[in-house]
């Protein structure tokens, strides 16, 4: 899991620095081509021990044209007009496009780029708001996941959407994905925001995550995204 936690980390932050990039060519009305942003470990001691990151803008003209230095005086402005850029795509994607944040430039990238995870990544940044994930695309997630989960569940276990539960102590919650097995015990499922991998997105389930008798298995939703085969027979596995 550690491999793909760390293309997380490459969604957030190339789609980060392709937003500042646009936002900063716009407010200084130049040529996609002419500015370019990349991220790098941070040149600090949290930097070495892989705990910080920096996006850095930088001049594509030979000798530089000052355009970088520009847009550091801006300020504040130029995350604002990435925010836009990020959450206002004209075509409401998936996650990306070439009306938001795909270019020719970018080719190679295009499998990076995931606007929710930039915009949810960049409002917390700005304000420290904590991630929120769209609720139909958590839903729409949530969907794949069980019906994949039922196409490969073998005949010992049944598995149902949206079910509620009475936990003692606890209250009612209802489960997104609810395992049974053949000798009664019973699993909740939910899947997680991008940026948060160990966090149900249900904020009822993972309220009581710590407390629950019933053990509850979280899913990055990326993973479901990106690769639902390995995502549904990794949780499976875990039923045997």
């Amino acid at each position: 899991m550690r491999l793909y936690h760390r293309r997380i980390h490459a969604i957030a932050l190339r789609t980060l620095s392709e937003a500042i990039s646009k936002a900063a060519c716009h407010l200084l009305e130049l040529e996609a081509s002419e500015l370019q942003a990349e991220y790098r470990p941070a040149l600090t001691d949290l930097g070495r021990k892989g705990k910080q990151v920096e996006i850095y803008l930088y001049d594509t003209l030979p000798g530089g044209a000052g355009f970088a230095r520009q847009i550091g005086d801006l300020g504040i402005k130029v995350f604002e007009k990435a925010l836009d850029i990020l959450d206002n795509c004209p075509e409401q994607c998936d996650r990306s496009c070439y009306r938001c944040l795909r270019s020719y430039k970018n080719k190679f990238d295009h499998d990076l780029l995931d606007r929710t995870v930039g915009s949810v990544l960049l409002r917390y940044l700005l304000s420290g708001q904590e991630p929120e994930w769209d609720p139909s695309r958590l839903r729409v997630s949530l969907d794949l996941l069980y019906n994949d989960l039922q196409r490969q569940r073998e005949d010992n276990i049944s598995i149902a959407r949206n079910t509620e539960l009475t936990l003692p102590g606890l209250g009612k919650i209802v489960a997104p994905i609810l395992v049974t097995a053949k000798d009664g015990s019973i699993r909740v499922v939910d899947i997680s925001g991008a940026l948060t991998p160990t966090e149900p997105s249900n904020p009822l389930v993972r309220d009581i995550q710590d407390f629950s008798p019933i053990p509850i298995h979280v899913v990055e939703e990326l993973i479901v995204r990106r690769n639902l085969p390995r995502a549904s027979s990794e949780l499976l596995a875990r039923f045997v």
